[in-house]
């Protein structure tokens, strides 16, 4: 029989020939996008490093490609599509696409978005518009718009993307466009984890994260013959409860030449976000110029200026496994095109 002291001795020797085994290996860390209320668990601080937040941002994840899959199961994983509808707060009085017979319309509108993520963090994305009273659709509200980049949402990390929401035309008349790439604008934004002390003050969640980001926007010809328009934003999303959270930006721009009264010093959102296959969006947003108080006084947007935007997000490896005669994956399933914490720059 071991008396105490051998015992001790034991499970000493235990504890140290584990320590020698597996204390070089990786800690263990979330690789996914981290969501409100999840912790990294053994991850030790090296430091911060700009190879290593440009590596993140840039390298194709590669392991979803093991050739174990079909061409059409691929597709079904890595495409998205968003069926929504958008409404309008208010109703606001306006002429129709000819100039005349002016009315208080509330503007409503039907949309389509097509993704691919197949290389992410690079995409591509299209919207296709219909809008409930084609009559009044204005000069520069699009049939379609689109964007494409490398796109990141886990803090630490760099995203450099171009969009356009420009006048674009499928079928484009005398004096319209299909499209004009100096119209769209490219971003770069850094996105970061808010410091835990801040979140603490504003959060009653202990284990609350909020997420931050820092943009840089050029639109090369922002209108006819006035070129290089640039700004930057700075904003935060705050989780609020599971899927449910509320995000703000502040801009700022460097020439006030260049800046028009349509142009907000801020836009905020809230509501209901799920990207991720089968689930729904109900949420508020606001384009609107809305000013500070200390700012340009012709900005006098508000709460009624925003609009409500219903989406449902397709689950295509479902319906492709369905026809396919396969069983459907219950398992949860992690947004492919959309950060866990809302839209970003004018999504609808």
């Amino acid at each position: 029989m071991f008396s105490g002291r051998e015992w001790i001795l034991a499970v000493f020797l235990v504890l140290l020939s584990s320590t020698i085994c597996y204390g070089e290996e990786e800690p263990l860390y979330i690789k996914n996008i981290p969501s409100p209320g999840m912790k990294t668990l053994g991850q030790k601080n090296k430091g911060w490093s700009f190879l290593d937040m440009m590596e993140r941002s840039f390298k194709i994840d590669t392991e979803r490609f093991n050739g174990k899959h079909s061409f059409g199961e691929v597709m079904a994983r890595e495409m998205s599509i968003n069926v929504g509808y958008t409404t309008a707060v208010a109703a606001t009085e306006q002429a129709n696409s000819n100039g005349d017979s002016p009315k208080d319309i509330v503007k409503q509108t039907v949309t389509e978005t097509i993704g691919f993520n197949g290389l992410s963090p690079y995409y591509g994305r299209v919207t296709f518009y219909q809008y409930l009273d084609s009559n009044y659709q204005q000069g520069y509200e699009p049939d379609f718009s689109y964007s494409f980049g490398v796109a990141n949402y886990a803090p630490d990390t760099l995203s450099i993307e171009y969009s356009n929401y420009g006048g674009n035309r499928l079928s484009p008349k005398v004096g319209e466009e299909f499209t004009d790439l100096n119209q769209g604008t490219i971003t770069t934004t850094y996105r970061f984890e808010v410091p835990e002390s801040i979140v603490r003050f504003l959060h009653p969640d202990d284990e609350a994260r909020f997420l931050g980001w820092a943009s840089y926007n050029l639109t090369p010809e922002y209108q006819q013959g006035r070129w290089w328009k640039q700004w930057f934003g700075l904003g935060v999303s705050v989780p609020i409860w599971n899927n449910v959270s509320l995000w703000a930006q502040g801009n700022l721009y460097p020439d006030s030449s260049q800046t028009t009264a349509g142009d907000p010093d801020f836009t905020y959102g809230f509501g209901y976000y799920d990207w991720s296959p089968g689930g729904f969006i109900l949420a508020f947003s606001s384009y609107a110029p809305n000013g500070f108080p200390w700012g340009d006084s012709n900005k006098k947007g508000d709460f009624m200026d925003g609009s409500v935007f219903f989406g449902y997000n397709l689950d295509l490896e479902s319906i492709w496994n369905f026809f396919a005669g396969k069983p459907s994956l219950t398992k949860s399933k992690p947004s492919k095109a959309r950060p866990p914490w809302g839209p970003g720059y004018m999504e609808w």
